[in-house]
């Protein structure tokens, strides 16, 4: 819908860039001035001032994740409307092509030199950037034989341990993982069963697939494609890492219990920033194939991006980009971001979003555990994060490819579909962690692997964890999987019986739980103090069940503690029992809080409390009387 002006055109480079920067209002970059007067129009980011996070009402801490996602969704909707309005009208009134986005303010627009320096005079707009479409320079396929043998899992799968997690029931179900990059293709037969659009008979794109390509030439997938397609291959490449298998000797796949949806955000290799917050608001409120109705609540759980976006090659408006990713990570989607392909040297991770805090940042490995040699390194500019978070698996994978065969690939585009699919066994282990991507990021940190490291970045010396080099380590899918599952320590506490006579005696129980499979062993002492006037009746009445347990009373028998090295056995638990009184009327509760009980296999996560109940004893007279005066 470009509209050109011979007047216009025929102005002075700086004559027109003087003409947009007089009115003090938008700023226009330089490079989206060139374009347009070489060309006579130019692709254009029209950015809002207003970028922040929506104020939202309060919810109740225990509100369900998906209504603080539906609640920031429609804020950031109305946000849009009420504040692009203007400009929406403006650009309508003129029949200029656009396209307005909410997940970051901003809309994309065809301009001309004219329409440009219009909207430099507006007070509305924060500033005109380009939309440049560049090449990414993305893994191909490795030529050269395959293996003589298929390993029917793959050996980054089984390197990080995921096999394990199968064998304990948890496949990623109940979990979805989204990808953006070069298309998918959906129907390979380590996809399609896992793809959320398919019910074994039909298959239903809208809401699991966007195509974010409008405008290509050429392009074998076409523009708006109503179905799942691959131009390039890397994207289907990711999406066997992440979830893949045919059910037989291809599987590929770390998460092949999880469903899996997509948006393609490259013409064959080729993005720009529109495209990129296209997909990212798809996944925040995906949409049915004609781009309305969004539904927040069918958003994915864990995002993978295998895509990077240099400023150097003219993805300038990064800051845009960011507040995409930052409002995905506040709904509660984890966005896994793999760190890019420039190192070996330190401080090689330069392009978004490997650079966004709200990232999380995954380096390569190879099958000896080593760093990939061209897994960018941190640290990165401006931040006082570890970067790379984590590393994993991206030398030489081999994963599903168009047309339903496999092939291999190295990169770190990769590794991050391996820790993509580690998080959906997180979650399938645990789903009170969906909706909670910082601790998801938390659990595959601590229980990360140190591997074999002998280069130093940022001042960090060799061999001290964690580095800027593989950040926390190689992921350990199983490792993660037994944390996720939390402490299997618990406590409980009662009083037996609930309810005494002033000065007459009640044994205070408490039952130490131990669900795990090996005895835990306390690391430091279970102190229990009493309540107001309780106290452990004398002589000392105590004992204990758990092995190798001591019960210590205080001296002023106001309390008590189960010494260090008591052990709660497999499966089952023990007990420690005390006898206790008081000698007043009341209510008496015992509160124990969480992390009091501190073990070897983790502290009890959940408080515990019991109250006892103290009465006078009111004496009946053999002459019918209670001993209340006046009757």
């Amino acid at each position: 819908m470009h509209r050109s002006n011979p007047v216009l055109r025929a102005l002075p480079l700086a004559a027109l860039t003087l003409a947009c920067s007089s009115a003090l209002a938008a700023d226009i970059e330089a490079s989206l001035l060139e374009q347009a007067r070489a060309s006579g129009h130019a692709e254009a980011l029209i950015v809002m001032a207003d970028q922040a996070r929506p104020t939202l009402a309060l919810l109740a801490p225990e509100a369900d994740y998906r209504a603080r996602r539906r609640a920031l969704v429609d804020a950031l909707r109305a946000r849009a409307d009420e504040q692009q309005a203007g400009v929406r009208a403006w650009l309508a009134a003129r029949g200029i092509e656009y396209r307005s986005f909410w997940i970051s303010n901003v809309i994309w627009a065809r301009l001309s030199p004219q329409d440009l320096t219009e909207l430099a005079a507006r007070g509305d707009v924060s500033r005109v950037a380009a939309n440049p479409e560049y090449s990414l320079q993305l893994p191909t396929q490795q030529l050269g034989p395959l293996p003589s043998e298929v390993e029917a899992i793959e050996w980054g799968v089984n390197k990080i341990r995921a096999p394990e997690v199968w064998a304990e029931g948890f496949t990623g179900q109940g979990v979805v993982i989204a990808g953006q990059d070069t298309g998918y293709d959906w129907d390979h037969p380590a996809l399609i069963n896992h793809y959320r659009g398919w019910d074994g008979t039909t298959a239903t794109h809208d809401y699991n697939w966007r195509d974010s390509i409008h405008d290509s030439s050429g392009n074998p997938c076409g523009n708006d494609s109503p179905v799942p397609c691959d131009d390039h291959g890397h994207g289907t490449h990711t999406a066997g890492t992440f979830a893949g298998s045919d059910g037989g000797a291809n599987e590929i796949g770390v998460a092949p219990g999880a469903k899996w949806i997509g948006c393609r955000n490259m013409n064959s290799g080729d993005g720009t920033p529109a495209r990129y917050i296209e997909c990212m608001e798809f996944f925040l409120a995906p949409t049915d194939l004609a781009g309305q109705n969004p539904n927040p609540d069918l958003a994915p759980d864990v995002i993978n991006n295998s895509w990077g976006c240099p400023a150097s090659e003219g993805c300038t408006p990064a800051d845009i980009l960011e507040t995409a990713v930052d409002n995905l990570v506040d709904a509660g989607i984890l966005f896994v971001a793999s760190a890019g392909n420039d190192g070996s040297g330190c401080s090689s991770i330069l392009t978004p979003p490997a650079l966004y805090d709200a990232s999380f940042v995954i380096g390569s490995t190879t099958s000896s555990d080593a760093m990939s040699s061209f897994s960018s390194r941190g640290p990165v500019s401006g931040s006082g994060l570890i970067r790379p978070d984590v590393s994993a698996p991206g030398s030489s994978i081999r994963s599903s490819i168009p047309g339903g065969g496999y092939g291999s690939m190295s990169g770190t585009s990769m590794a991050g579909p391996h820790v993509a699919g580690a998080a959906a066994l997180l979650m399938s282990v645990n789903p009170a962690l969906k909706g909670n991507p910082a601790q998801v990021a938390q659990i595959l940190r601590d229980t990360a692997v140190p591997i074999t490291v002998s280069q130093s970045c940022g001042g960090i010396p060799v061999g001290e964890w964690p580095n800027y080099v593989a950040g926390y380590g190689r992921i350990d899918a199983y490792a993660a999987a037994q944390a996720a599952q939390g402490s299997p320590v618990s406590l409980e506490v009662a009083f037996v019986p609930s309810s005494v006579m002033v000065n007459e005696p009640s044994e205070l129980v408490l039952t130490l739980g131990n669900a795990g499979g090996s005895p835990a062993v306390l690391t430091s002492s279970l102190t229990n103090g009493l309540p107001g006037l309780l106290r452990v009746v004398e002589p000392v009445q105590a004992s204990t069940t758990c092995p190798s347990g001591v019960v210590v009373v205080s001296p002023d028998f106001q309390g008590f503690r189960l010494e260090t090295g008591a052990e709660i056995p497999a499966g089952t638990g023990c007990t420690v029992t005390v006898a206790v009184s008081a000698p007043a009327e009341g209510s008496y509760e015992q509160m124990l809080d969480v992390g009091v009980l501190q073990t070897d296999l983790g502290d009890n996560e959940a408080g515990a409390s019991a109250v006892l109940e103290v009465m006078i004893d009111d004496a009946i007279f053999e002459d019918g009387f209670d001993g209340v005066p006046g009757r």
